[in-house]
């Protein structure tokens, strides 16, 4: 059945010549920023989410995605028994490993303070990446449904109600 072809998942490819994922990253972007904006402190406070600025947010998340693309498969192939065990739950673990690794990786600019930050931080981000990523997702969607049938506009010569018995009837 070709009606639908739907894709929800994420490929996990690194295809960063589409525009799907630089739209991927302006949504983690902003999802960064509402996230330190909200929860974030300031550059003295030690207990608090803290970044530099909007333009480091998307270095932030153009390195989580490279993370995510390159790190994130050989992490879960190596923890995929503690993966299993805990039916999935251990990838939001692993989401915390990699928020860690990106904080490192953005040295002074980007603090995340500790793994439990890192694993609220990468649960909430990850959830406001999804809502942001919703309406584009919906047309997607939405699009593929109708490319398998396409509206057929009215064809000419026709009425909506025609008469189909015979104008000329026999007495």
């Amino acid at each position: 059945m070709g009606i639908f072809k739907v894709d929800m998942s994420s490929s996990g490819k690194f295809e960063p010549w589409t525009k799907e994922y630089w739209l991927k990253i302006i949504s983690m972007t902003l999802a960064i920023c509402i996230v330190c904006f909200l929860w974030g402190g300031n550059a003295q406070q030690t207990t608090r989410p803290y970044i530099d600025g909007p333009l480091y947010a998307a270095l932030l998340a153009v390195i989580i995605s490279v993370l995510n693309s390159f790190i994130r498969p050989i992490l879960s192939f190596f923890s995929a028994f503690l993966i299993l065990f805990t039916f999935g739950f251990f990838q939001l673990i692993i989401n915390g490993i990699i928020v860690c690794m990106a904080a490192w990786l953005m040295g002074e600019h980007f603090n995340i303070n500790g793994f439990g930050n890192a694993f609220l931080f990468s649960i909430i981000v990850t959830v406001l990446t999804f809502l942001l990523d919703l309406p584009r997702k919906i047309k997607k969607v939405s699009d593929n449904f109708n490319s398998g049938r396409p509206y057929k506009e009215k064809e000419e010569g026709f009425t909506d109600y025609e008469d189909v018995t015979d104008k000329e009837e026999n007495i």
